[in-house]
């Protein structure tokens, strides 16, 4: 296993000899994404985690990157259908979702993207409904009580 620091070092160099401009790191704690920031500078722009109703363990990692100015890159922001999860956790999305007459899945993606400029969703697509639905979610505009809501 290679110490976190010394990949960063790998990724540095490669920005040094202008392979890349730019740098992301992704699946990391907010203790990786200090290490990353301090050997890879303002070069460094993006984090790409998993975050979803169901998997809000990286919440911090999202304000820190507000805070910072970096991008968040949001993995599987439907939880990912192969985990187990009480179903039930998306209640309050389909309360919403019902209002305004649209599938839960793209209230949701729209309250992903509601937490900031800095927020990016990856949805993954079986179907071209699905694709279509997921494009439609930066047109929902939620209000700041269905934000506060849905949590």
């Amino acid at each position: 296993e290679v110490p976190y620091n010394e990949s960063c070092e790998g990724i540095k160099a490669l920005l040094d000899q202008g392979v890349a401009r730019y740098a992301g790191v992704s699946n990391v704690s907010i203790e990786q994404l200090k290490i990353a920031q301090e050997i890879l500078g303002d070069k460094l722009v993006a984090v790409q985690n998993q975050y979803s109703p169901i998997h809000l363990e990286t919440q911090d990692t999202l304000e820190y990157c507000a805070k910072e100015g970096l991008a968040f890159v949001c993995w599987s922001p439907l939880g990912g259908y192969r985990h187990p999860y009480d179903e039930h956790l998306f209640d309050p999305f389909r309360e919403v979702a019902a209002k305004h007459g649209v599938s839960y899945q793209r209230v949701v993606l729209a309250w992903e993207l509601a937490k900031g400029d800095h927020m990016f969703v990856i949805p993954g697509a079986h179907r071209p409904e699905t694709i279509l639905d997921s494009l439609k979610a930066d047109e929902l505009e939620l209000s700041p009580e269905e934000l506060k809501f849905l949590g």
